[in-house]
């Protein structure tokens, strides 16, 4: 059950993005761009009550549902902001949380697969309350806040960057989802790390769950690591470089102070940390 769980945080689907599937490493393909859906998602079933709050328009069968998630939601977008260093971004309307009543409905009216526990579709999150839901519902909100504020149409190039933060949110808002991925870093990437080329350039659908596990603990760690050794302010002028057009290695050398020169130098240095 702990893999099935931990899999399941893993694979929060964004439809805007593709979605996370399993994948075979061998068959990985070359990042190409990517299309929204066009299959609507149905609504909560008639009665549901919702909550409005500075960000959020939250929908479920309950009020005391509606009022537990608003909370959640800005104190998972508030710590985005913060982490991100993106304080004056406003989004250009609320973003809409539906909370279905239980699996067997989530799975029904957005047709996603019996792995996925919750999906973004243009600006809402789409979950059911479960143990798992807050990392996961931490996960596609940092999808919204990305996509909204980076304005990418085809964002492949960044998939790997816009993951991995997801990921780190994910692990800040859900223990379980936090010792899974450090336990995968510590007993598998640091001992056979992706190398950087490939992390960047290759989008995860397949076959293979083990290897979508991977890619996604590495793009996470990195991502952290980023975080933490640059810093959320620099890391903000980071995306907003990359926001302006700048490729990864101009953007990186010129946002963290002389920390890295360049793409290869991150790699570097973080295989050092990983590999204490």
């Amino acid at each position: 059950m702990e893999k099935d769980y931990n899999f399941l945080l893993l694979c929060a689907s964004t439809i805007v993005f593709g979605g996370c599937v399993p994948l075979d490493e061998a068959s990985l393909p070359k990042a190409q761009a990517s299309r929204a859906m066009q299959a609507p998602y149905k609504e909560l079933y008639p009665g549901y009550k919702s909550n409005e709050s500075l960000h959020f328009v939250v929908k479920a069968y309950s009020s005391e549902t509606t009022q537990r998630y608003s909370s959640l939601c800005e104190e998972d977008y508030q710590r985005i902001m913060v982490d991100l260093g993106i304080y004056s971004f406003v989004p250009s309307k609320p973003y809409n949380i539906v909370i279905y009543g239980d699996a067997a409905e989530y799975h029904l009216k957005t047709s996603q697969p019996a792995w996925s526990g919750g999906i973004t579709y243009g600006n809402a999150i789409l979950i059911y309350d479960f143990e798992g839901s807050p990392g996961i519902l931490a996960h596609e909100m940092t999808h919204l806040v990305f996509n909204e504020f980076m304005g990418l149409s085809a964002p492949e190039s960044l998939r790997w960057l816009n993951e991995g933060i997801a990921v780190y949110e994910q692990m800040r808002a859900d223990y379980p989802s936090k010792a899974s991925y450090e336990g995968k870093i510590a007993s598998d990437i640091s001992l056979n790390p992706i190398p950087f080329s490939q992390m960047m350039n290759l989008v995860p659908r397949g076959e293979n769950d083990a290897m979508v596990e991977r890619w996604y603990a590495q793009a996470g760690s990195v991502a952290s690591f980023m975080l933490r050794q640059g810093g959320s302010l620099n890391f903000s002028y980071f995306l907003g470089r990359l926001k302006d057009g700048q490729g990864l290695d101009e953007a990186a050398a010129a946002s963290f102070g002389g920390l890295w020169k360049d793409m290869k130098d991150v790699e570097r240095t973080w295989l050092l940390e990983i590999k204490r």
